[in-house]
């Protein structure tokens, strides 16, 4: 069983922190760029990087340059050795740098986790629980996958893939995406979802609804306005694909964001 010590969503953090050692922890960088030192070993983690640091690993981070940089932060332990091999090949514990190919998705998972483990609604700890072993579940599945995976195959999602990331905002089509692969409507979905785990069109919601997001956390953008930004004619559409994907309606989001602003200027007070 999964036992989370803590959830933490760090935003334009810069500096660096001390070593240590202690805890199983996952990270996940959403902007900017952080240098991690494991026992003696450098890594350079940037956009969209996943680490996994085994317990027993000292660790510190920095920010190169004193650069800001936002992430997601799990700290958890696992009550039995033999769940731990469930889910990585752990003969030594060893150490986990991937990028998950769908990008969206975790960021998505992640944020979600942090609401839970900040709302503290009833279940949180069992919800959050579910959501971790989910995300800890699909980085072994898809370090498992990039063994077998085919080259070609791979090359052909990661073209689609960058296409609906540069033109998200525009109204795609699974029409206009096989073109641009030169394959079938059907096929296109088809490996589109074997390789990164969703198909083409969930993967352009997912994308809008993490920048929405970032537009709810970081810009005084109304719900319409974010809607149109990002390509959705129809609020009530939007509204709906927001609420699928996060759980709690935008004004509710919107509503939150701003009873956690207000009490952290009483807070200063």
């Amino acid at each position: 069983m999964l036992h989370i010590k803590g959830v933490y969503h760090d935003v334009n953090l810069r500096g660096s922190n001390g070593k240590n050692r202690g805890q199983n922890t996952l990270v996940y960088v959403t902007e900017g760029e952080i240098i991690y030192w494991i026992e003696n070993e450098r890594l350079k983690l940037e956009k969209g990087d996943i680490l996994f640091i085994p317990f027993h690993l000292v660790r510190a981070w920095e920010s190169p340059q004193n650069e800001s940089h936002q992430k997601y932060t799990v700290v958890f332990s696992w009550d039995n050795s033999s769940l731990e091999k469930t889910f990585f090949d752990t003969k030594s514990n060893v150490l986990i740098q991937t990028k998950p190919r769908n990008g969206a998705y975790f960021e998505q998972r992640f944020s979600y986790l942090f609401i839970q483990w900040i709302r503290k609604s009833p279940y949180y700890k069992e919800m959050s629980g579910h959501i971790l072993s989910e995300l800890l579940t699909l980085i072994a599945q898809q370090q498992a996958e990039k063994r077998a995976a085919s080259p070609k195959k791979e090359l052909l999602v990661r073209k689609v893939q960058d296409y609906i990331l540069n033109d998200f905002r525009k109204n795609l089509t699974i029409e206009e995406l096989s073109n641009l692969a030169g394959i079938t409507p059907n096929y296109v979905t088809a490996i589109f979802k074997e390789v990164i785990g969703t198909t083409p069109i969930q993967y352009l919601h997912q994308i809008r609804i993490n920048t929405a997001v970032t537009l709810f956390e970081h810009t005084q953008m109304t719900v319409r306005e974010v809607a149109e930004y990002l390509g959705y004619c129809d609020q009530a559409y939007f509204n709906r694909m927001f609420k699928k994907w996060m759980d709690a309606s935008p004004t509710h989001f919107l509503n939150n964001k701003k009873t956690k602003t207000a009490a952290m200027l009483r807070s200063k007070e």
